[in-house]
C-alpha cells in the first residue's frame, strides 16, 4: 500500500468517526440494531485491563534496525527502504470469526452506515457483523465487529461473551483461509447512552479487534438491553510479526566453490538486502566473513578458502536473515 493510498484510508477512517460521533451526539443513531452509545462512565467487568505503560512495542526484537542493514549493505534506493519497513501488510477481506472458548464460529458480513445512521446488522441470529469502513483485522486500529446476544426464539451467536477471559483467543479467517489470533485483553460494559466511540473506533497503534453485543436488561418501552459489552482484544505476537516483517527471506542457491572463488546465485525477492558469507572451519564454528549487497556480484574471492567449508544466507530489509544455504567446500 502506497503512502497516498494509506493517507487517503486514514482520512476515510477518520471520516466515519467524526459521522459516528456526530449521529451518537444527535441522538440519533444506533449500531449493529442496537440503539446508540452516548454518555457515562464505563462499568469494569472482571478481566483486567492490558497493561500499557509495560507494553512492549511491536516488533522491537525481531530482526536489526534499518539503519544497521544500511551500513552493512549500502541499500541502493533509501526511499524504498523506508516505505518497504513501513508498509502494512495487505489484508483480504475477513470472512470467518470463531472463539473456540465459548464454542461460536459464525460467517462474517461486512457492513456499514446506513441512510438512517445505523449500521446495516447481521441477517441472522447467527451471524456477525464487520464494520467494513474501519480498519480490516490484523491492520493498525480498531476493527470492529458485532453480533446479537439473543432473539425472539433464544439465545444469539454472541449469548456468552460476557464469559470471556483475558487471554482467551479470537480466531478470524480471510477469504483466503489464513487466520489472525487475537487475545482477549479486558472487557467493558457501557450504558447504551455512554460508551468512549474513539477507543472503539477510532485510530490506533495496537492491531486491535472490538467485539459488541447487548447485555444487562432488555428495556421494553425501549425495544433494547441497556448496556453493550464490548470485548477488546489485541493481534498476537506471532502474527503481528508475520504481518510487520514478513517470512524470511529464502537461502541462496547453488553454492559453489572454485579454486579462491564462492559463487552462488541471487535470490529473487525486492525485500533482499544483500547476503552474508559464512566459513564453517574444522572446528565446526560458523564465521561471518563477508557481506554483499544485493547489487554486487554474487561471488566472494580469497586466496585462503581452501580447507574449510562455506555457506550463504540472504537478508532483507527488515533484518531477517534466512536459513542456511548448502554448505559448499
Amino acid at each position: 500500500m502506497t503512502r497516498v493510498e494509506q493517507n487517503k484510508k486514514a482520512r476515510k477512517k477518520g471520516s466515519i468517526i467524526i459521522l459516528l460521533a456526530m449521529l451518537i451526539c444527535a441522538g440519533i443513531a444506533g449500531y449493529s440494531g442496537f440503539q446508540v452509545f452516548a454518555s457515562g462512565s464505563p462499568e469494569a467487568e472482571n478481566i483486567e485491563p492490558a497493561s500499557q505503560e509495560n507494553a512492549e512495542p511491536a516488533g522491537e526484537n525481531m530482526g536489526e534496525s534499518l539503519e544497521a542493514i544500511e551500513e552493512e549493505f549500502v541499500l541502493l534506493n533509501d526511499a524504498e527502504a523506508e516505505m518497504a519497513l513501513e508498509a502494512e501488510a495487505e489484508q483480504t477481506v475477513p470472512t470467518g470469526l470463531s472463539i473456540p472458548s465459548i464454542d461460536v464460529s459464525a460467517e462474517l458480513e461486512p457492513k456499514g452506515v446506513l441512510d438512517n445512521g445505523q449500521m446495516g446488522v447481521p441477517s441472522t441470529e447467527d451471524g456477525v457483523a464487520w464494520f467494513e469502513p474501519g480498519a480490516k483485522p490484523g491492520e493498525k486500529g480498531n476493527a470492529v465487529m458485532a453480533g446479537h446476544v439473543d432473539s425472539r426464539t433464544g439465545p444469539a451467536v454472541f449469548y456468552d461473551l460476557d464469559k470471556l477471559d483475558a487471554g482467551d483467543e479470537i480466531e478470524v479467517t480471510d477469504e483466503k483461509g489464513e487466520v489472525l489470533t487475537f487475545e482477549v485483553k479486558r472487557a467493558v460494559s457501557y450504558d447504551r447512552t455512554d460508551a468512549p466511540i474513539e477507543d472503539i473506533f477510532g485510530p490506533s497503534n495496537t492491531r486491535s479487534l472490538n467485539l459488541i453485543t447487548c447485555t444487562g436488561t432488555f428495556d421494553q418501552a425501549e425495544g433494547t438491553h441497556d448496556q453493550r459489552l464490548v470485548v477488546y482484544t489485541e493481534l498476537q505476537e506471532e502474527d503481528v510479526q508475520k504481518i510487520e516483517n514478513g517470512d524470511p527471506p529464502e537461502a541462496p542457491g547453488n553454492v559453489v566453490l572454485a579454486g579462491s572463488q564462492l559463487s552462488f546465485h541471487a535470490v529473487r525477492d525486492e525485500d533482499v538486502a544483500g547476503y552474508r558469507v559464512y566459513e564453517k572451519n574444522p572446528e565446526g564454528e560458523n564465521r561471518h566473513i563477508e557481506s554483499i549487497a544485493v547489487h554486487e556480484r554474487k561471488s566472494y574471492s580469497s586466496p585462503d578458502l581452501a580447507g574449510s567449508e562455506y555457506y550463504v544466507t540472504t537478508v532483507d530489509v527488515y533484518g531477517q536473515e534466512s536459513e542456511p544455504s548448502e554448505t559448499a567446500e
